[in-house]
């Protein structure tokens, strides 16, 4: 499909929800709530954090990523999902939540942009075939509540569908659409979404010994490992290479002062480094 047909072909709508319904039947998620916009699709989860539930939204208009960053795209350009899972007694595990949802959305992607990245903690990274540069597709937020029954796990997915080149927030920014995948089954990806997130959910509450294939396999494939970065946190800035991921998820950054192991942050600025394993050149 040629770039002025994907401009001119509008592949905006509404989410089905009956369609969606029908995906669904015999999974493990309640009935999703489907809402053509809303305010951030985790807070309202989180208002009724029942394990199970499941959230869908073609629009929302006060999104948010990590570090309080908004996520911002137009009416039905989008699709942002939010589920809620029990939190794993093993605080250990929490670190790598946002990582094993990259592995799952990751690959529910696959079939349609095969160049799909993870950049730790928290983002997609996607190609084009004629373009070097990786741009932001897919934002990951997970937070815990406190849900009816206790601690729960928040997951909140953010997928740019149909954002048009001018209309990115940010020239970091891609969509489904730029990368000349346009989506006219949104129904189909939040339901391959889902059933990702229902084996994170196994994931996260299985023995160690069980998890760690899936800890190694987002090891060998995320794309900071190797690279030379700036991470942004709460106390400041830290600069170095991205040399390793820990047993709890988090990125240990090689420096002139050591090494030094992050749980938050937001990696910038991210370019080749010497020894990088992930193939992002």
């Amino acid at each position: 499909m040629s770039h002025s047909d994907l401009t001119a072909k509008s592949l905006r709508r509404p989410l089905d929800q009956q369609r969606l319904a029908a995906r669904l039947e015999g999974t493990r998620w309640l009935a999703a709530e489907v809402f053509d916009s809303i305010g951030s699709t985790n807070e309202e989860a989180a208002k009724n954090a029942i394990p199970g539930r499941v959230l869908v939204a073609s629009h929302q208009t006060s999104g948010r990523g990590r570090l309080a960053r908004p996520w911002v795209a137009p009416p039905h350009a989008s699709v942002a999902i939010s589920v809620v899972l029990p939190l794993p007694v093993d605080s250990a595990q929490w670190g790598w939540a946002p990582l094993l949802v990259g592995i799952v959305v990751r690959r529910a992607l696959a079939p349609r942009a095969p160049q799909v990245g993870m950049k730790w903690p928290n983002d997609l990274l996607a190609r084009a075939e004629d373009d070097d540069e990786w741009r932001k597709l897919v934002g990951i937020l997970c937070q815990t509540s406190v849900g009816p029954d206790g601690p729960v796990l928040v997951v909140g997915v953010g997928i740019n569908t149909d954002v048009r080149l001018e209309e990115r927030p940010v020239d970091t920014a891609t969509s489904l659409r730029m990368l000349g995948q346009p989506v006219d089954d949104p129904e189909d990806l939040v339901a391959d979404v889902l059933d990702g997130l229902a084996e994170v959910e196994q994931w996260l509450h299985a023995a160690p010994a069980a998890l760690e294939q899936h800890k190694m396999a987002y090891r060998r494939e995320c794309l900071t490992i190797g690279l030379a970065v700036r991470v942004e946190t709460p106390e400041g800035n830290l600069e170095g290479i991205a040399h390793a991921i820990d047993d709890a998820g988090r990125l240990v950054v090689r420096h002139a002062a050591g090494d030094t192991a992050l749980a938050v942050g937001d990696v910038v600025h991210v370019r080749p480094g010497a020894g990088s394993g992930s193939g992002w050149r």
